[in-house]
């Protein structure tokens, strides 16, 4: 009896070892162990932080996803999906910029993949961690030195180019602030003649004059430009000198102005006069202060209102000038196929008035006299003799010339 028991035990045995290998024989065929890798897209997480604390990534090549091998029964593996994954590279655990790796961060369904306890288990993770190269920032401030380039509309200038912001703040590694010389911007002012603004990027400069090229056309300012026109002073004379006196050429002083103000009405003056100056009965030079007289809706710039005018009033001088007739401009006359003109006075005599400085100028080579023939057919005229002089100058009387037109058979 007894060994029919011990037989039967060991039966049972067999039986529940074999229930056992043959269970597993069946699960290994229907539901086999698998191994899979997944790619998780890889999260970089407060950023910001590193900013606070005056640190910054010199080289930021991260990875973009992160490998994670996985292991488990077909069932399970299948049931599992990539947004269950999260992978993060968390930057607040950063303190210091020594700090050469930092790990990256895996969970699965929330839970670090490492400490996870169920039918599926996690094999390696890929990479495991990033290699960094941090540095402390330098912060300054440099101010925007405005470069203008071109030229404007003829009698424009340029008077004020600001940039908006007057200065731009540099977050960079300690080195690349260090290196900066110069920060600039530049604008075209090329027939420009009204106010504007202008966006214009920031180029870099180290001491030597080097553009820095990493930090060039990473900021940006606007540039307000100004312009004012230039425009000759023109003194308002009324009145006459004394008898026997003339006045002869004023000088202003400043020569000219800038003025400000609508394109429209700047565009439209060509100068600016003064308040009348009386020389009435005068009979000496003197030097006056006027005010301009400014038109409405313009302004001065860099332009005293009040301006000198130096009055010359110069006694009436007299020249005799011998003019050969030849030398006559006809006006007017018809072709010399049809008419012949031929002034018949011997000696062109003619006297000039006006101050001393301005008709020593005047020669017999430069005086030009002319008549006008215009209508005049065959026959013998006395026509009025004109001449081109100066504003301070004039013929002491009137001047007639005998001239004699026959037609040419």
């Amino acid at each position: 009896m007894s060994e029919l028991l011990k037989k039967d035990t060991t039966v049972k045995i067999l039986s529940v070892i074999f229930a056992v290998f043959l269970w597993y024989f069946v699960l290994d065929s229907t539901n086999p162990v698998e191994w899979i890798d997944l790619n998780i897209p890889l999260s970089v997480e407060n950023a910001d932080a590193l900013k606070s604390k005056g640190i910054i990534i010199k080289d930021g090549n991260f990875p973009r996803t992160v490998s994670v091998r996985l292991k488990g029964r077909k069932s399970k593996i299948n049931t599992v999906s990539q947004n269950d994954f999260e992978a993060i590279l968390d930057l607040s655990k950063i303190n210091e910029a020594d700090i050469r790796h930092l790990q990256i961060d895996v969970r699965y369904q929330g839970i670090d993949v490492f400490n996870y306890k169920g039918a599926i288990s996690f094999q390696g993770v890929t990479p495991r961690r990033v290699d960094l190269k941090l540095e402390k920032v330098g912060e300054n401030s440099f101010p925007v030195k405005v470069n203008i380039t071109g030229t404007p509309r003829e009698n424009y200038k340029v008077i004020s180019a600001n940039a908006v912001p007057a200065t731009v703040s540099i977050e960079a590694a300690d080195d690349v602030v260090d290196s900066i010389g110069e920060v600039c911007a530049y604008v075209d002012v090329t027939n420009m003649s009204s106010n504007t603004v202008r966006k214009s990027e920031c180029v870099f400069y180290d001491d030597k004059g080097e553009e820095i090229v990493e930090l060039s056309g990473k900021h940006s300012v606007d540039i307000s430009l100004e312009f004012a026109k230039e425009v000759p002073i023109v003194p308002t004379i009324i009145g006459r000198p004394a008898k026997n006196y003339s006045d002869g050429i004023h000088k202003v002083i400043p020569e000219k102005a800038l003025i400000t103000g609508a394109a429209d009405t700047i565009e439209l003056i060509d100068n600016l006069k003064t308040e009348p100056i009386d020389i009435e009965n005068m009979s000496a030079s003197t030097t006056k202060i006027v005010n301009l007289d400014l038109p409405e809706g313009v302004r001065l710039f860099d332009t005293q209102r009040s301006v000198y005018v130096d009055v010359v009033i110069e006694p009436v001088a007299v020249k005799e000038i011998n003019v050969d007739k030849d030398n006559v401009l006809l006006e007017n006359a018809q072709s010399r196929d049809i008419y012949k003109y031929e002034i018949l006075d011997d000696d062109i005599i003619v006297s000039i008035t006006g101050i001393q400085q301005e008709i020593e100028k005047i020669t017999a080579g430069n005086l030009r006299l002319s008549i006008d023939v215009r209508g005049l057919g065959e026959g013998t005229y006395k026509r009025p003799l004109k001449a081109a002089l100066p504003d301070t100058v004039k013929l002491l009387q009137d001047y007639e010339v005998e001239v004699r037109i026959r037609r040419v058979n």
